[in-house]
């Protein structure tokens, strides 16, 4: 489909590509002229989620051992749970996931 009539399809791509690359140029030419360059500064909060989702990131033992204990239990028709814990389980997720 042709859109103008005019020139070749990719024109419009070509004539945009031309435009970013001459922003770029010009955006790389007013740092080097001014002397500042773009700076990134990450707040201490974001420091510490950082933090805290490396730290929940690392294996825990504890938590691997009560998941094969969890399958083994539901794998031999044995595991029951509460509809209550399993509502404070998923209110328990949903707060933390709104925290981080």
């Amino acid at each position: 489909m042709q859109i103008s009539g005019h020139g070749k399809p990719d024109h419009l791509a070509k004539l945009l590509l031309g435009i970013q690359e001459t922003e770029v140029v010009s955006a790389k030419q007013r740092t080097q002229q001014d002397g500042r360059q773009d700076r990134v500064q990450i707040s201490d909060r974001a420091k510490e989620i950082q933090r805290i989702k490396a730290l929940a990131d690392q294996p825990d033992a504890a938590r691997e051992e009560r998941i094969e204990r969890i399958s083994r239990a539901v794998d031999a028709g044995t595991y029951s749970v509460s509809g209550k814990e399993v509502a404070d389980a998923l209110i328990r997720q949903t707060l933390t996931d709104a925290v981080l």
